[in-house]
């Protein structure tokens, strides 16, 4: 018996309940058995239906059905077998039928014509209220006709004035009358027209949907295939297949009424393959193939096969089905030709290779043949527009040639077989150019954004060695002596990263250093072939610094096709990039000196205004002194030579402020370091404060605070600069306070802070240029003092920030404790270990200097 896949699943229920598959069969036969002597009508018929549930029967005449019919029934009693009905056993006796709830309506209809409709409703189960009064029988024959939406209004008709559709509607109303649980149809439109065949489908469904459980004799296909749920095909008087109306075709059902196996119809073949189109659509590209050969196998009834694509005079195994693994080692790779086997040969000609005997055609595989079980094998070429694209092979238990129609089936599938290899293909170009083109548009987008090109570069690269899928991409630029120089480097995720240029390989620079001496090959991708089966592709292109070189290697095989476009778009946005960066190079230095310039003229104008302010008092106070015709008394003498020494001293300090700027603009800046006590340091900065402003200066050291390796009077001259600031600038009176710690064991942090007015809001914006300086108000000078402050903390490799707050100002001094830079002896000839923090701070001599340096 055959049944199709979704037979069992189309059972497990309707919408409107009538049929589940876990509700107890209604009517169960078990080997039913009927023989009316020699001849076998019912063979070991075995059935199940359920309540609610519509069976069609269907078969050719002689098939068994109306012999069932008859037995459920009651009418016959069965050779062998069982009937329950209800869980309980049905006797071969009609009114015992009738009473436990069986309705049937036979072929012939068995109505009486000499009676009306009335009288053949209630034939037989006659109430005596009836047989007493006509009016009542007419009465209740009317409600039966009205209950199951039977227009036939005049029950005093006779049945011989009724048409066929009338009289069998009448029929199966004298079946319900009693309300049946199950009713028997035995072709129930035969003979019927059109129009009363459809009258009487109706009334079929309508008792379908209130639950009625119903079999159906029948040679009406569609109508089986609209009523039933289940239809049950009989050949010589046994079940041949059970089917879903649901998903079976008419052609399917009448191939199984002629004995044809159901996978072979026709219809059930192109239903196949509209499935598999869908699954193909659906499916991942890469099991395409695999799809393929599961539903030809479905098809074939076969479970080994297997399908080669050709790859030059080779065929690769891309999928099978079923192979024993010896076979499937030895069918790997086959080259084409008789070497090959039957699929070689099949590639070579272009023919379907048929192989009735492998013992006898399975050269050189006959010995494989027989230890793999192949009897028999097919070799059908896929072919596509351009030629040979695979070769399918079919391997059978069994010797023999295949059916025509078999042979034509597998070309088919051939066909799906290289319209799939052919989208495959066509994806994979369509994958490669999306990805040149995505990694074109990344590389542009790096090279064209807001970051700077230096690191726009290495982005660059990396994701031009993921488009290439290279193991490492590499620009280098020639310097003036003609070494080459990597600009920047990338490598695939899983290749192991070395350093950029110090280790790349001897031949790549060896190659990129040949291709900058071909000029005539700047901008064209060139291939060729490295050490240890690498690969290298080369495009040289002429940018402002110039020439260069953009290296791409492979460590396994050529690279791909789209490389060579890749690599020279690449090359040619790495050469905008450069020109841009050269551009921007020059903008920048145009800018700074415009700047330098107007800083220069902003300076010198006002360092022309401070000079002439002390030169102009001492020529004055000079030329006093030296008129003839005055005599000054001895006070008036000292005032104005105590206000030349002044004059003098503030225009030595600005003197000296101007060469300190100098030499640290021009990097020259030369220190004298040794072992400094910041703690000494600070006190002799706050000493040349005047004693007034001196005495807001609150100093805090940690005790833990190390000595540095710093120049004791730079670095004083540094915080009387910052001091001298935070005194001068605010308001007499304002508390300044000193803070020194240890930030780490290698840097000291000194912070100066004031509760002042704070510093103005366009000089907070570059506290250390010089023409944003404070001017002076009470102390004149140049406006340099944070700039040659920031000048000399930087020689000493620290760095002076200046920190925003809500009141005051306040300057970070981060400064090492010794300079990473400093030779092993020292500088200046010092080679004195570090002294401990925990020694007194006892450095003579050195604050005596702070004197010198007040002015600063």
């Amino acid at each position: 018996m055959t049944a199709l896949p979704d037979a069992d699943a189309a059972l497990a229920g309707r919408p409107d309940g009538r049929a589940r598959a876990d509700a107890p069969a209604m009517v169960t036969v078990s080997r039913l058995a009927v023989s009316f002597g020699k001849v076998r009508a019912l063979d070991g018929i075995d059935l199940a239906i359920k309540p609610g549930e519509v069976i069609a029967l269907a078969g050719e005449n002689g098939a068994g059905k109306t012999t069932l019919v008859r037995c459920l029934a009651g009418d016959i009693a069965p050779t062998s077998g069982e009937i329950l009905l209800a869980g309980k056993p049905l006797l071969p006796d009609p009114l015992t039928a009738a009473r436990r709830g069986v309705g049937v309506v036979w072929q012939d209809l068995s109505l009486c014509d000499n009676l009306d409709i009335a009288s053949n409703l209630m034939l037989g189960r006659e109430r005596r209220r009836q047989l007493m009064s006509d009016v009542r029988m007419h009465a209740d024959a009317a409600a039966v006709l009205t209950r199951l939406g039977i227009r036939l209004t005049d029950t005093t008709r006779s049945i011989r004035s009724l048409s066929g559709g009338q009289r069998q509607l009448v029929a199966i109303a004298r079946a319900m009358a009693g309300r049946p649980s199950l009713l028997l149809l035995d072709e129930p439109t035969a003979s019927l027209s059109f129009r009363h065949a459809a009258q009487v489908e109706e009334l079929i469904t309508a008792l379908r949907d209130s639950a009625t459980t119903i079999v159906i004799a029948c040679h009406d296909i569609d109508m089986m295939l609209r009523l039933g749920d289940r239809i049950v095909v009989m050949r010589h008087g046994r079940v041949a297949a059970e089917v879903d109306p649901a998903v079976v075709h008419r052609d399917e059902v009448a191939a199984l009424l002629s004995g044809q196996e159901l996978d072979w119809s026709a219809r059930r073949q192109l239903t196949r393959l509209h499935g598999l189109t869908g699954r193909l659509v659906a499916a991942d590209p890469s099991s395409s193939l695999s799809l393929i050969l599961s539903a030809l196998g479905a098809a074939l009834g076969s479970e080994r096969l297997c399908i080669h694509l050709a790859a030059g005079q080779e065929l690769a195994c891309s999928a099978s089905i079923g192979l024993p693994e010896p076979l499937l080692t030895a069918w790997a790779t086959l080259p084409a030709g008789a070497a090959g086997g039957p699929a070689g040969l099949a590639a070579a000609t272009g023919r379907p290779v048929i192989v009735p005997d492998a013992q006898a055609g399975w050269t050189p595989f006959t010995r494989l043949a027989a230890a793999s079980g192949v009897a028999s094998s097919w070799s059908v070429p896929v072919l596509a527009r351009d030629g040979l694209t695979g070769v399918i092979t079919v391997f059978r238990d069994a010797t023999g040639e295949p059916e025509r129609d078999q042979l034509e089936l597998v070309t088919v599938y051939a066909g799906y077989a290289a319209s799939a290899i052919e989208r495959d293909r066509l994806l994979d170009e369509v994958t490669e150019r999306n990805r040149v083109l995505e990694t074109i548009r990344e590389v542009l987008e790096t090279l064209a954004g807001p970051i700077p090109v230096g690191e726009g570069l290495a982005l660059a690269l990396e994701s031009l060695c993921r488009g290439l899928q290279a193991a490492e991409v590499t620009l280098l630029t020639s310097t003036d002596d003609g070494e080459l120089r990597p600009r920047g480097s990338a490598h695939a995720t899983d290749a192991e990263p070395h350093r950029v240029g110090q280790d790349t390989p001897a031949r790549a620079k060896a190659l990129a250093a040949e291709l900058l001496a071909d000029h005539g090959q700047h901008g064209a991708a060139r291939q060729l072939p490295g050490e240890d089966g690498q690969w290298y592709l080369a495009v040289t292109f002429s940018a402002p610094g110039g020439p260069c070189v953009l290296l791409a290697s492979w460590r396994s095989g050529p690279p791909m096709s789209e490389a060579t476009v890749l690599m020279e778009d690449a090359a040619h946005s790495l050469r905008l990039a450069l020109e841009r960066e050269q551009a921007g190079i020059a903008l920048q230095e145009a800018a700074a000196l415009r700047r330098s310039q107007e800083l220069q003229r902003d300076f010198l104008s006002r360092l022309s205004h401070e000079l002439r302010t002390p030169l102009t008092a001492i020529r004055g106070y000079a030329t006093s002194l030296l008129q003839p015709d005055v005599t000054w008394d001895a006070e008036s003498q000292q005032r104005f030579l105590h206000t030349i020494a002044a004059e003098s001293n503030r225009l030595g300090r600005l003197v000296d402020d101007l060469l300190d700027f100098s030499v640290i603009e021009l990097g020259i800046l030369r220190l004298q370091p040794d072992w400094c006590d910041i703690g000494l340091v600070l006190e002799a900065a706050a000493a040349c404060l005047p004693p007034e402003g001196a005495a807001m200066v609150e100093l805090s050291c940690a005790p833990d605070l190390p000595v540095v390796w710093a120049d004791h009077d730079r670095l004083e001259q540094v915080f009387v600069n910052l001091l001298g600031n935070a005194v001068s600038h605010n308001p007499p009176g304002t508390p300044v306070r000193v803070q020194a710690e240890s930030a780490d064991h290698r840097s000291v942090a000194i912070t100066v802070t004031d509760e002042g007015v704070g510093l103005p809001a366009e000089m907070a914006a570059a506290p250390f240029e010089p023409r944003r300086a404070p001017n002076r108000t009470r102390t004149a000078g140049a406006g340099l003092g944070l700039s040659i402050a920031r000048g000399i903390v930087t020689a000493h490799g620290g760095l002076l920030e200046f920190r925003p707050s809500l009141t005051g100002a306040s300057f970070l001094v981060r400064l090492p404790v010794e300079d990473s830079g400093r030779p092993p002896g020292g500088d200046g000839g010092y080679s004195a270990p570090a002294p401990s923090a925990a020694e007194p701070r006892q450095r003579e001599g050195k604050g005596a200097v702070a004197g010198g340096r007040a002015g600063r």
